[in-house]
């Protein structure tokens, strides 16, 4: 492996900046996160450089770049291969902000790059496209420009003589101020994740899947290279968008039982890196088809802890898909934690002990799990949960998905399909209110239907108006005594039924899935030969 140079510590010029990237030749990497700060964060970061502030320094690593399209905040340059392109590893937000701003032109519509001084206030602003810069802002994709610059403030005969001075000292201060630039050179990247990992990050601080990608993207063609694009890869599997984070635990959680180690030498080159995106890709899949079919979970969206992937994908990396009475007790864990809690100590420390149970045999892995959880008390639903970010209102979502919802309509010919349950998850929020009501069964799931948004706008008044027959009535946990009582205006009478209903689905099937009170040792047909008949 190639040496890497010591780093070289130069200061570049922010029309040096723009320069490299109109010429092509400074790029983003596809793993770097998207662009984040806001408005305010670009008008503090043009202040700091008018006062003379420091803003951090910027890593870029110098190699090879492929011709293609350069992106870099609104611009798209079409550039040819460069042999020394300065990829960015750190400051990205900062070069975004500084390039986009300094380059904007009339058709920007990110008004974190319409940047202005203006001097009746004497402070940046950022300006929408629907609004006129007023006669005293100063737009900053001028002051790169002397020509350009002076002819602004030329056609502006009302500015006073301390607004021409402080115009000059904006333009001054961008025009003469320098970042510290670290350009690393060479091809062993071992040196450049180190200083990424010390270097203080001027800015929003990263999480910790996008420090990851940062130390641990692959560059060229090969794919999955990065969490984005196993991200994208895992999204074709029809289960939702997976979190970053999500993807980085189960990748980690894929090649050892510590999950929350330190990631920054997890790898031992660009081969080693690679072959872990394809393998965690390969268990993800694994992990969505088993919450698909075998644990009855259809969208990411309603898996109730989220550290369940990354322990399943440990497990599946480890064992296959699981089989008979493993994936029975796998069920069972899942469901059991869900309404349990799966993490009661922590989701770092549910994470790190999922992991570490899982290992040697199938079998016992699951059974360890299953040992993880909380002791099991009596458990009923909480049919007052309605949002996705609890774990009870994924449960109740569930719980009335296992009735296959079918569609409602005014036009009879129309009603009565199931509802597919990814495709719902998927077009949003899968609930619609039944009745105005503010009580807390009014509130909770008892007035809440199972429907793709905008399908009905008013489910009571259908109801009045339009009779359903037995099947799609039930598929919603309603029946005609409970449409007679909307009908008669009885409205708390009727959350009371649709109430008892709902809780008794969501209980029952929760049940049938965790199988509270069952024995989780070897099932007692195995002790049998093939063949043999019990009595």
């Amino acid at each position: 492996m190639a040496a890497m140079n010591r780093p070289k510590v130069d200061s570049i010029s922010l029309s040096d900046l723009v320069e490299l990237a109109l010429s092509g030749r400074m790029r983003v990497p596809s793993f770097q996160r998207s662009y984040r700060w806001e408005r305010n964060d670009v008008t503090q970061l043009f202040d700091s450089i008018l006062r003379g502030y420091p803003i951090g320094n910027v890593l870029v690593w110098q190699r090879p770049a492929a011709a293609g399209t350069v992106l870099i905040g609104h611009l798209q340059i079409q550039s040819e291969a460069v042999g020394d392109a300065c990829w960015v590893v750190d400051g990205q937000q900062r070069i975004t902000s500084l390039v986009g701003a300094l380059t904007a032109t009339s058709d920007t519509v990110d008004p974190r790059f319409r940047i202005y001084f203006d001097l009746a206030h004497d402070k940046f602003i950022s300006l929408p496209r629907t609004r006129e810069p007023g006669r005293d802002q100063l737009p900053m994709s001028l002051v790169l420009d002397t020509a350009r610059t002076n002819a602004w403030i030329r056609a502006r005969t009302h500015l006073s003589d301390e607004q021409i001075a402080l115009a000059d000292q904006v333009v001054a201060a961008v025009r003469d101020y320098k970042i510290p630039m670290y350009t690393v050179t060479g091809e062993n990247d071992h040196a450049l994740r180190d200083i990424f990992d010390r270097m203080n990050t001027f800015g929003k601080p990263l999480k910790s899947a996008e420090v990851f990608n940062a130390l641990h993207s692959i560059s060229g063609e090969q794919k999955p290279g990065d969490l984005r694009m196993l991200g994208t890869s895992v999204r074709t599997f029809g289960f939702g968008e997976l979190p970053e984070q999500t993807l980085m635990q189960s990748l980690l959680a894929i090649r050892g039982a510590k999950v929350d180690r330190d990631f920054r030498n997890e790898f031992v080159d660009d081969g080693d890196r690679h072959a872990a995106f394809i393998r965690t890709e390969m268990a993800l899949g694994h992990v969505i088809d088993y919450l698909r079919d075998d644990a009855g979970i259809p969208h990411v969206k309603l898996v109730p802890y989220a550290l369940f992937i990354p322990i399943l994908a440990r497990f599946m990396a480890t064992f296959g898909p699981p089989r008979g009475r493993a994936a029975e007790l796998l069920r069972r864990w899942i469901w059991r934690g869900a309404v349990l809690g799966v993490a009661p100590q922590g989701n770092t420390v549910g994470l790190r002990q999922g992991a570490a149970a899982v290992h040697t045999d199938a079998l016992a892995s699951a059974q360890r799990l299953i040992k993880l959880l909380p002791v099991a008390a009596p458990w009923r639903p909480d049919v007052s949960q309605t949002r996705l970010n609890r774990a009870q209102a994924k449960v109740n979502i569930l719980g009335l998905l296992s009735r296959i919802p079918r569609h409602l309509s005014a036009d009879p010919d129309s009603s009565g399909e199931p509802i597919d349950a990814a495709q719902l998850l998927e077009a949003g929020g899968p609930l619609t209110t039944i009745v105005d009501d503010r009580s807390a069964l009014g509130g909770g799931m008892a007035n809440r239907l199972i429907l793709p948004p905008g399908e009905v706008d008013d489910p009571a008044t259908l109801f009045l108006s339009q009779d359903f027959d037995e099947r799609v009535l039930a598929s919603h946990c309603l029946d005609a005594e409970s449409i007679a009582l909307l009908r008669n205006g009885r409205k708390a009478s009727f959350l009371e039924r649709r109430a008892k209903e709902v809780e008794a689905v969501i209980y029952d099937h929760v049940q049938s899935r965790a199988l509270f009170g069952f024995p989780d040792g070897l099932d007692v047909t195995t002790l049998f030969d093939e063949g043999e008949e019990l009595d």
